[in-house]
């Protein structure tokens, strides 16, 4: 037993769509899936970073709380103890006690301190908690260090009202080079005072760095920039992440997807509601074939639209369209798929046009109970043309008057006897101008008149009536001129 051929045709196109709604499904959500692995790769380096920097403020105060309890014991000379507190940690590279005006009492090396340590001393002062204040990044003057000082308060050690230590950072800025400069990301990194204490890209990309600004161009690579903040006062991270593009591929990606599915699903909707199904009907045959017959050959699937008209149809209707490909047949023959919807049979009707009778010979084409559209020859009705040229001919001859038609081309079409007797030259294919020019003139300016008129013919002593015909969608096909 065959199989049905539209099912053979609508299963693959089923299953197609089917696997394509999964793929996409499934690559939405692996995009989800590594969207997220880079947002936590992000986060954990962002974290790594801040932590380490916290870290190293965190143990500055630290050492320089620890200091501080050794000068508060005073078990031993002020000068042998700030040379245990230097072996304390190998970043210290200068210890000295501040009194409470603030200036230097004892000092491990040279007797000088940084502006910003003054700012702490006030602090320091000032607060009641004891707490620890951090400078900002400056140049020791003896080491040509870049260093920052730990301030922490002494109570109630006298003379001395504060510890200050200062620390040089040069082995944090190595491991910030070394962990955070990368092909795909970089870290800076910015005191309180917006000094820059690691900066991963040339000096002078330095100046042109904005605080707010969310993208970063070096040379040709392109960084978005995510901002953190760690301490107190705060310093602040900027993380430089290289652009992979992964939104603009995932979009892209998606909605080429999503395209290719929708044409998948136009088809199996074409499919499932046969409107273009009358091209299998045909899809042995040879289109081409139809251009060697004289009668007009249209096609049409079963939503009325021409999927097919060979050269004798585009010839027959081209004073109507210029082209007859992919519009409604009722655009050409009027509503003839009305006529014949009921019976589903094949019909004849007769068109008028206006130089011409047309015969069309109208058939559905169904296959199996189901409509896939229809068939429709188109050819020039001769023979009733011919009786109607017949009896308009005849009845010129016998009527009394003198009677011609012009066509709309304003060329004589037929004269009676006794038009030619009074007018001269009435032959066919005579232009009206020639035989008399008012008249000519006169026809033409009542080419849209839908009365008779009369004029008088001075040249000849005659009047005359015209009358404008029209066929039946009201083109203008011609004048009829009865002489007086």
């Amino acid at each position: 037993m065959k199989g049905n051929p539209a099912s053979k045709t609508l299963i693959p196109m089923v299953l197609v769509v089917f696997f394509l709604s999964v793929i996409i499904v499934l690559g939405i959500m692996e995009f989800r899936f590594s969207k997220n692995i880079l947002s936590n790769y992000e986060n954990n380096i962002k974290q790594i970073a801040l932590n380490k920097t916290d870290l190293l403020i965190n143990d500055l105060k630290a050492v320089a709380e620890n200091a501080a309890k050794k000068i508060a014991a005073r078990d031993e000379n002020v000068d042998d103890l700030l040379k245990a507190i230097s072996a304390y940690d190998h970043r210290i590279v200068n210890v000295y006690l501040l009194g409470f005006d603030g200036s230097v009492r004892n000092a491990l090396h040279a007797k000088h301190r940084a502006r910003d340590v003054d700012r702490l001393f006030d602090k320091v002062v000032r607060d009641k908690d004891g707490r620890v204040l951090i400078s900002g990044v400056y140049t020791d003057e003896t080491t040509q260090l870049k260093v920052v000082s730990a301030v922490v308060p002494l109570r109630p050690v006298r003379p001395f009202a504060a510890l200050a230590l200062d620390f040089k950072i040069d082995q944090y800025q190595k491991e910030m080079l070394q962990e955070f400069i990368n092909s795909n990301y970089k870290v800076a990194v910015f005191d309180h005072n917006n000094y820059p204490v690691f900066w991963p890209f040339d000096r002078e990309k330095l100046d042109g760095f904005r605080q707010d600004q969310a993208k970063f161009y070096d040379s040709r690579d392109q960084y978005n920039v995510v901002t953190g903040e760690t301490g107190q006062p705060p310093w602040r991270l900027y993380f430089f992440f290289k652009e992979n593009n992964f939104e603009t591929f995932r979009t892209i990606t998606i909605l080429f997807l999503v395209f290719i599915l929708y044409c998948c699903l136009y088809q199996l909707l074409v499919e499932l509601w046969g409107v273009n199904s009358v091209k299998t009907y045909f899809e042995n045959i040879d289109f081409a074939i139809f251009n060697k017959v004289n009668e007009g050959v249209i096609i049409t699937n079963n939503s009325g639209r021409i999927i097919f008209a060979n050269n004798a149809a585009h010839e027959l209707f081209a004073e109507r369209k210029s082209t007859l490909h992919d519009i409604r047949l009722n655009e050409i023959l009027g509503r003839i798929e009305d006529v014949h919807e009921e019976s589903k049979k094949s019909g004849m009707l007769t068109l008028k046009m206006p130089d011409k009778f047309l015969e069309a010979i109208h058939s559905p084409i169904i296959k199996k109970g189901k409509k896939l559209g229809s068939l429709t020859i188109v050819r020039v009705n001769v023979k009733e043309e011919k009786v109607f040229k017949n009896v308009l001919k005849k009845l010129l001859d016998i009527i009394p008057e003198g009677a011609f038609f012009v066509d709309k081309d304003h060329e004589v079409a037929m004269a009676n006897l006794m038009a030619k007797c009074y007018l001269g030259n009435l032959d066919k294919g005579t232009s009206i101008g020639a035989v008399d020019h008012a008249l000519a003139d006169f026809i033409y300016e009542n080419i849209g008149s839908r009365s008779v008129k009369r004029m008088e013919l001075a040249a000849h002593g005659l009047v005359c009536e015209i009358a404008p015909v029209y066929d039946d969608d009201g083109v203008y096909a011609g004048t009829l001129v009865v002489l007086l």
